[in-house]
C-alpha cells in the first residue's frame, strides 16, 4: 500500500511562486579579490564589531547601483522608474527550501556597522516571521486549492513593484559560503549578485603567481531591464569598490 502524504499548501503556494517568478534571465560572472574585504572584517574585529561578507556585499552593491542611477530600475507592469532609494535584499537561511527575504532599506546610506548590526539583529524575526506566514498558508492555503488559480493570484502580486519592492526589495545579494560560484534565475527585481565562497586561490599579480583570497561574483539579470554591458557596468562597480580601501573610512566610528 503506498502512504499517503497530507496536502502542504504552504509548500505549494512557494513553489507556484517560484515558478512564475523567471524573468528572461543572463548570467555574468567575474573574480574578485577580496584581500581588502579581509582586512576590513580583521580591522573591525579589532574595534568590537564583527562584519561579515554579507554586509560588505550588500554595501558594495548598493553603492555600485547609486553610483550608476540608470541601472537601478524597477519595472511595474509594462513601466520602467527609478525608485529613489536602494533596498537590498538578502535570503535569510530557515528551514525548508525557500528562504525568506531581509530587505534593507535605504542600504546606499547606511555605512557598514549599522548594515553588519542590521543583518545579525534582523536575522531572527525574519525567520519567525517566515514560520508565521508558512502556518498562515497551510491553515488556509487550500481556499485556493488550484496551481491554475493560485499562480493567477501570485501573477497579480507580483505585477505590482511596490509588493515585489517590500517582499525583495529593488535588487538582490544572495551568498552561499561552501561552494566555489553559483547563480539563480529566480528573483524579484532588476537582478541579483550571488557570491560563492572565498577561498585562496594562486593568480597572477603583476605577471606573478600570488596567493589572494578570491571569490566568483555572478550577476543574474532581467534582459527586460539591462543588457550584458550594463550587467558588466554593475559588476565593474562592486569590483572597484570592493578591491579598493574605499570601505575603510565607513569604520572611523566605530
Amino acid at each position: 500500500m503506498m502512504n499517503s502524504r497530507k496536502v502542504d499548501y504552504a509548500e505549494r503556494w512557494l513553489r507556484d511562486g517560484l515558478e512564475i517568478t523567471r524573468p528572461p534571465a543572463f548570467f555574468e560572472s567575474m573574480d574578485v579579490d577580496m584581500t581588502r574585504p579581509q582586512k576590513l572584517i580583521r580591522e573591525a574585529a579589532a574595534r568590537g564589531l564583527r562584519l561579515t561578507h554579507a554586509a560588505i556585499l550588500v554595501r558594495a552593491a548598493a553603492l555600485s547601483l547609486a553610483h550608476n542611477p540608470d541601472l537601478h530600475v524597477v519595472l511595474d507592469g509594462r513601466k520602467v522608474y527609478t525608485p529613489d532609494k536602494v533596498d537590498i535584499g538578502i535570503p535569510v537561511a530557515a528551514e525548508g527550501f525557500f528562504a525568506p527575504v531581509m530587505v534593507i532599506e535605504n542600504a546606499n546610506n547606511k555605512k557598514l556597522p549599522a548594515l553588519a548590526r542590521e543583518i545579525a539583529a534582523r536575522a531572527p524575526d525574519v525567520r519567525a516571521a517566515h514560520l508565521k506566514s508558512m502556518a498562515m498558508l497551510r491553515k488556509w492555503g487550500w481556499v485556493v486549492p488550484f496551481s491554475m488559480l493560485r499562480k493567477l493570484v501570485l501573477r497579480r502580486l507580483a505585477g505590482s513593484a511596490d509588493f515585489r519592492r517590500k517582499d525583495s526589495g529593488t535588487f538582490q545579494v544572495s551568498l552561499l559560503a561552501e561552494v566555489d560560484q553559483y547563480m539563480t534565475p529566480v528573483f524579484g527585481m532588476a537582478g541579483i549578485l550571488c557570491a560563492g565562497r572565498v577561498r585562496d586561490r594562486v593568480v597572477a599579480v603583476d605577471g606573478q603567481p600570488a596567493v589572494r583570497p578570491m571569490v566568483t561574483l555572478a550577476c543574474c539579470a532581467d534582459h527586460r531591464l539591462w543588457d550584458g554591458r550594463a550587467s558588466e557596468r554593475f559588476l565593474c562597480g562592486v569590483r572597484e569598490i570592493l578591491e579598493s580601501d574605499s570601505l575603510i573610512s565607513e569604520l572611523e566610528d566605530l
